[in-house]
């Protein structure tokens, strides 16, 4: 199930002034699935947000910080990655892939 898009228009309600009305603010979040704006004195202060908004926000953050982190990376610098050498895979009587064979009996 995907979420609700976020460029719909947000509900709001003015900060609950007591634990009832809290519980009612987060019943109302789980239940529509979309997060709502607390206001204090009218102005915007808080948002509470349906905890599958919380996961892809914090998904995307890491993904950014992973990207970041890769830009500061000095790819030229960067060790060449070590590969077996090539003879070990022409020279059929000696492959370490393959295993040795008994004793013939």
């Amino acid at each position: 199930m995907s979420p609700p898009s976020l460029l719909e228009e947000l509900g709001r309600v003015d900060e609950p002034a007591a634990a009832r009305e809290y519980a009612e603010v987060l019943s109302q979040v789980v239940a529509a699935g979309r997060p709502v704006i607390v206001r204090r004195n009218g102005e915007d202060l808080a948002a509470v947000i349906p905890l599958v908004y919380l996961e892809l926000i914090r998904e995307i953050l890491a993904n950014r910080e992973v990207e970041r982190r890769a830009e500061e990376i000095d790819w030229a610098r960067s060790p060449e990655p070590h590969r077996p050498p090539q003879a070990w895979f022409d020279d059929a009587e000696d492959d370490p892939f393959q295993p040795d064979e008994g004793p013939e009996t």
